[in-house]
Formats: C-alpha cells, sequence, structure tokens
C-alpha cells in the first residue's frame, strides 16, 4: 500500500471534513431500518448526490475512503456489526 489508505491518513482527512461521516451515518441509519446489509458505496452515491442538489456543495471523495468510513460506523454502532460487506485488511489495525 501507498500509504494513502492507512488509517492516519483516514483520520487527517476526516478531521478535515467530518461532516461527510454524519451525512454517512445518517443515511446509513435510515438503511439499516429497511434492509439488513447494504452498499457503503450506495450510501457514498447518495451523499454525492445530496450535496450536488442542496448547493451545499459538490464533494469529490475518493472512493477509496469507503471502507474506512464502512468499517468506523460498525465500530461505532456495534448493532450493525456486519451489516456492509468488507475485506479482511492487510494492514494490522482495525479503526
Amino acid at each position: 500500500m501507498n500509504g494513502k489508505g492507512t488509517k492516519e491518513n483516514f483520520e487527517k482527512f476526516h478531521s478535515k471534513d467530518p461532516v461527510i461521516y454524519e451525512m454517512f451515518k445518517k443515511f446509513a441509519n435510515i438503511a439499516t431500518q429497511h434492509r439488513d446489509y447494504y452498499s457503503a458505496k450506495a450510501i457514498f452515491h447518495r451523499i454525492r448526490w445530496e450535496t450536488m442538489v442542496s448547493g451545499e456543495g459538490d464533494y469529490k471523495i475518493d472512493d477509496g475512503w469507503i471502507a474506512h468510513y464502512a468499517r468506523k460506523f460498525m465500530t461505532e454502532y456495534p448493532e450493525h456489526d456486519g451489516f456492509f460487506q468488507t475485506r479482511r485488511r492487510k494492514s494490522t489495525y482495525h479503526i
């Protein structure tokens, strides 16, 4: 891995714009009311759509961060562990 997708880089990215995770949590929690599992990527498409049509900005979020947000959500909401399918990480850290 070139370092871009590391936990440290994710934390820096997240701290610069925490509203992305707030929106991710909002839409993920809505999805958990209707599905047993769902796509974190679909939630990011919704975030991009919502910010575009609302005029609040156009989030250009690299898809490489999606798994980080999915893991963060499932860690923060352990009752939804497994809601997003994630691959086993090669690195040894856990979010």
